[in-house]
């Protein structure tokens, strides 16, 4: 036999699970090996120290009725403590109409919301030219209804020093 169907066999015969001649053979087998004779000890060591001092758990009713009430509650299908209807209407209303009142609530508050426009300098001007004056950049637009077309005019000016443009220039 292997060394590990051997140990547990050996817990076996000290839980008292072999037969007479399966516990003889191993009697047997622990005779010839000091090392499975110090198992057994430890074993039946533990086993003893374990049953003096585990506490004891009571059951609130007796067994029989215990297991007779939880046969039942499986047959039924259904557990004894059911909550009121109230209760089963308000999880129900609670988890269909609190995310439709959360998507409402963000709608409402997007569209009471102002947008602010920022401020551009921008001058609209009878003809319906619009002018943005920057330090760095000069936009022009014309919006013509009629011909359905818009010109935008970009002007971009930029002081080149000398240095820079003979920098430039190599």
């Amino acid at each position: 036999m292997k060394e590990n169907e051997i140990e547990l066999k050996i817990q076996a015969l000290v839980d008292g699970e072999l037969t007479e001649s399966e516990a003889e053979q191993m009697r047997e087998c622990m005779d010839n090996d000091v090392r499975l004779q110090i198992l057994y000890a430890q074993l039946i060591q533990t086993k003893d120290l374990i049953s003096k001092y585990e506490m004891p758990r009571v059951l609130p009713e007796s067994g029989d009725f215990y297991w007779a009430k939880i046969a039942q509650e499986i047959r039924t299908g259904e557990p004894t403590n059911q909550g009121s209807n109230n209760s089963l209407v308000i999880k129900w209303l609670f988890h269909r109409l609190a995310p439709l009142l959360g998507i409402a609530t963000i709608v409402l508050l997007i569209t009471l919301q102002q947008p602010s426009v920022p401020d551009l300098a921008i001058e609209l001007e009878s003809d319906h030219e619009l002018e943005l004056l920057s330090d760095e950049i000069d936009v022009m637009t014309f919006n013509s209804v009629d011909d359905s077309m818009s010109i935008v005019w970009l002007e971009y000016s930029m002081d080149i020093q000398r240095d820079y443009m003979e920098l430039w220039l190599d």
